[in-house]
């Protein structure tokens, strides 16, 4: 209430309220301090200024200070010309913003806020003084306004005047007291009649002239009318307050709610801590418990070879001693006897002695990984949250935040990793999607809860675009920010380093880069690439230094489980590889011509084109050549050239 009788302006109670067309309410001081003129204000104003104004109408004094759209000068739409071009002044309200346009009189012109008037004078408020023409007539010292007006005595009263100096009794009883209440600001006469049209109570005079095709009604019809609608009006707005109090008293109660169920969420929080630390203590101990046991077996075995060695120390010790003894007997024949044993058992012993010993014992080799674990604690976050009650609904997660330093593309595989939402939430799993490299539509190609996945197959020299969101029992939250991958512009590879040592027997070794393979024995090998080929049109070369053998080496796709140790042969391995031989090599021929000798030379191709899925790519390394009396000789198959081009 209190805020409906305070000037926005000033903030104190309203003194001498006059209305503004816009229907607040502003102290007429306050009014003529906001007031500007507008030949001041033209060069900063423009044609939105009207467009600002919503049925700002100018105030005249026959203007009642209601709005209508039909009346004259009314502002409704968007005129081609300015309506306002008698306005004077103009004043923006201080409640709704609205700009009103004021004629020559400004805001003396305003009509004054009887029913505010009213109301601050019956709460206690201070009004200011009255307006002469409106203020009673016997009142001395501060002058009140006027309730009431003699016809007969042509003078205003107050209430307390109209009792203390016109009781209605005696010679005055004959005296007519008329009300005074809103008189035409043209004629000065009272409003008899109420017009529908522009919303004004007009007195006689304005019927029949400006009026009188307009549609009226009588002033207590209209009225009440009015009143009907405001109670209406006030019926349903005390409704929606009492329905916005039950709305504030149950946002109270969940905040009440919320604070009870965070503390149930810290102390489950303290709880899981507290197990996932008593379990962590309790692997400590048993980590602890394998250490020292280790350490009780190092030493235990150190102490065996200690023993062992001092015995076989204490042995020779003995015989070196009994020996140079032996060397002291003058008797030649009995010193004969013995010599040569002894000195047959020293060379044993001297050659014996440190051979039979074993290295000594290394420290454990051990190294505690506690990589994943850290890898789970820092993906630690809420699954599942149960709501207190129903009115207390999960909430969806938010947005996933993008790990950048931790995506990586290789070859043709990309690494992504990603932070759950910032915001605590309850995130059930991810959802990771993927383009075709081509600006093409998403796909999901990941859903689970690992925060980190790794793709295989990709296109090599192409731009993927990946987003992931989270979800749980509520819906699906956002898309986190889209990132790009970049694959490799050609596909590369290596020879694979676990066909280092091979099947059957080993035999295959590879340089340190990886892109020269050597062999030697009696079995054939296969050594693979390193990275699948997925799918495309590639191009490679491979170069061999140095051969010997009765086969051909070839190269070619194959799959990763082929076998390493056979030899594939010409129609055994992949349709797609080819046979390899060095420049000005000949190719030895088949059956049981093939040591006779070489057939003419000729140079075989050293570049294949291949269309891939899913293979990789491999070199044959087959078994050297044999002659008749000569021991095996070792073969190696050179550097291999593995340049790769994409179309």
């Amino acid at each position: 209430m209190e805020e409906e009788i305070r000037c926005n302006v000033c903030k104190e109670f309203y003194r001498e309220p006059v209305l503004l067309p816009c229907g607040h309410a502003v102290c007429r001081v306050c009014a003529e301090k906001l007031q500007v003129h507008i030949h001041d204000n033209e060069g900063s104003g423009s044609s939105n200024d009207y467009q600002e104004a919503d049925k700002a109408s100018v105030s005249s004094e026959t203007d009642s200070g209601v709005v209508c759209g039909s009346r004259p000068n009314s502002y409704a739409g968007t005129p081609a010309v300015p309506a306002y071009s008698s306005a004077a002044f103009s004043i923006t309200c201080p409640s709704c913003r609205k700009l009103v346009y004021l004629d020559d009189n400004g805001a003396d012109g305003l009509p004054p806020f009887r029913v505010m008037r009213t109301i601050v004078e019956r709460f206690g408020g201070v009004t200011g003084a009255p307006p002469a023409e409106e203020a009673c007539q016997m009142c001395e010292g501060e002058r009140r306004a006027a309730v009431v007006r003699c016809e007969q005595c042509s003078v205003r009263y107050c209430a307390a005047c109209r009792d203390a100096w016109h009781p209605t009794r005696g010679p005055l009883a004959q005296h007519e007291l008329r009300a005074l209440g809103t008189t035409c600001a043209d004629h000065g006469f009272p409003p008899v009649q109420y017009c529908v049209t522009c919303l004004i109570p007009i007195c006689q005079r304005c019927l029949t002239e400006r009026h009188s095709i307009h549609e009226t009604q009588p002033l207590a019809t209209a009225a009440r009318t009015h009143k009907t609608e405001l109670s209406q009006s006030l019926q349903h707005l005390s409704e929606q307050a009492k329905s916005m109090t039950d709305h504030i008293q149950k946002v109270k109660a969940s905040g009440e709610k919320i604070n009870e169920s965070c503390e149930e969420l810290e102390k489950q929080i303290d709880n899981a801590c507290a197990e996932l630390t008593c379990a962590i203590e309790r692997r400590r101990d048993e980590l602890i418990r394998a250490a020292r046991s280790t350490k009780s077996q190092a030493i235990a075995n150190m102490r065996s070879l200690t023993s062992h060695a001092a015995q076989k120390l204490r042995e020779a010790t003995a015989l070196l001693h009994f020996s140079i003894e032996a060397l002291k007997e003058p008797d030649q024949a009995a010193f004969l006897q013995v010599g040569n044993i002894l000195s047959i058992r020293a060379q044993e012993t001297a050659a014996n002695l440190c051979t039979s010993l074993e290295p000594p014992p290394s420290p454990p080799a051990l190294n505690l990984d506690i990589e994943p674990v850290l890898r789970t604690v820092k993906s630690m976050n809420f699954v599942e949250c149960t709501p207190v009650e129903n009115s207390m609904k999960l909430s969806a997660p938010g947005a996933p935040e993008m790990a950048v330093e931790a995506c990586a593309a290789r070859g043709c595989s990309c690494t992504l990793a990603w932070k759950p939402p910032p915001a605590p939430s309850a995130v059930r799993g991810y959802v990771l999607e993927l383009d075709d490299g081509l600006g093409g539509p998403f796909r999901e190609v990941y859903c689970g809860r690992e925060t980190v996945c790794t793709i295989d197959g990709l296109h090599y020299a192409s731009l993927y675009s990946a987003r992931v969101k989270a979800f749980n029992g509520a819906g699906e939250g956002p898309y986190s920010e889209i990132i790009g991958l970049q694959t490799s512009p050609v596909a590369w590879f290596t020879w694979d380093a676990r066909c280092s040592s091979g099947g059957g027997g080993g035999g295959v070794s590879l340089s340190a880069d990886g892109a020269r393979a050597a062999a030697a024995g009696w079995q054939p090998r296969v050594v693979l690439a390193d990275q699948p080929l997925a799918r495309g049109l590639h191009y490679w070369t491979l170069r061999l230094d140095a051969y010997d053998g009765d086969a051909d080496p070839a190269f070619g796709i194959a799959r990763a489980d082929v076998a390493r140790d056979k030899m594939l042969g010409r129609h055994r391995i992949h349709r797609t590889a080819r046979r390899l031989l060095p420049r000005g090599v000949a190719e030895p021929r088949r059956g049981r011509d093939a040591a006779a000798g070489p057939a003419p030379a000729r140079a075989a191709p050293l570049a294949a084109r291949r269309r891939v899925s899913r293979r990789h790519v491999f070199i044959e390394l087959p078994r050297p050549a044999l002659s008749d009396n000569a021991a095996p000789t070792p073969w190696t198959t050179g550097r291999a050239v593995t340049t790769f081009y994409l179309r």
